[in-house]
């Protein structure tokens, strides 16, 4: 599941996608002196995603210690490709063309986390980075406690002043690339102090039902 809300003031960064569309988030730690690894990678390997149909956006870094959990991805790309079912493919096609893809991953990010969605209508998905923008990303412990928690999350969160910009759920990580919560959004703030604020009550909220919780501000 998709779901979007609008930004429409201050500096924006727009995304739009299609139906039958997918999605991608992916978060990674680049390794030290990987450049001529990574210049491989793009000359073979990403020329390959493209002609499957991958088409890259504008991502984020994260530069701030995360507020909560236990990963710290410095980086965060943004990618939609153009027909779902050859992104559910590509990851096991593409070594066909490309037989080292994933030990070049593995030689160039010592983290590489990814989820794909499938967009079931055209959305147009509108950030404005001139607010303070933060994802969080939760998995769920117990189905029925969980929604009751993150009901809980959302309405205090507007109460809060808090715009959700952005709710994804249903995803799927490819074989040696986990990372599916849940349920994760992004949510935009007039300042820092604003989500801190709101941060204090999150924190207080009983978590019955969350298992894990990733949560860093994105730039």
């Amino acid at each position: 599941m998709l779901t979007f809300s609008f930004q429409t003031r201050g500096q924006e960064r727009t995304y739009d996608l299609k139906k039958g569309e997918a999605f991608d988030i992916i978060l990674f730690n680049q390794v030290p002196e990987s450049g001529e690894i990574l210049n491989k990678y793009f000359a073979s390997a990403v020329s390959e995603a493209q002609a499957f149909g991958y088409v890259p956006q504008k991502g984020f870094k994260v530069d701030e210690v995360p507020f909560q959990g236990n990963y710290w991805p410095k980086t965060i790309i943004i990618g939609k490709w153009k027909n779902y079912l050859k992104r559910v493919n590509f990851t096991t096609e593409i070594t066909d063309k490309v037989p080292d893809f994933h030990e070049m991953r593995r030689q160039i990010w010592s983290t590489f986390s990814l989820t794909y969605w499938e967009v079931k209508e055209d959305r147009t998905v509108k950030m404005d980075l001139g607010k303070y923008n933060v994802m969080t990303a939760y998995w769920a412990d117990k189905g029925s406690a969980f929604k009751k928690f993150n009901d809980q999350w959302l309405k205090t969160a507007k109460a809060s002043g808090g715009n959700v910009v952005l709710e994804l759920s249903g995803g799927t990580s490819p074989f040696g690339y986990n990372y599916n919560p849940d349920y994760l959004t992004i949510t935009s703030w007039e300042n820092k102090e604003a989500f801190e604020a709101f941060r204090r009550k999150n924190l207080a909220m009983s978590h019955e039902g969350v298992k894990h919780v990733n949560q860093f501000a994105i730039k």
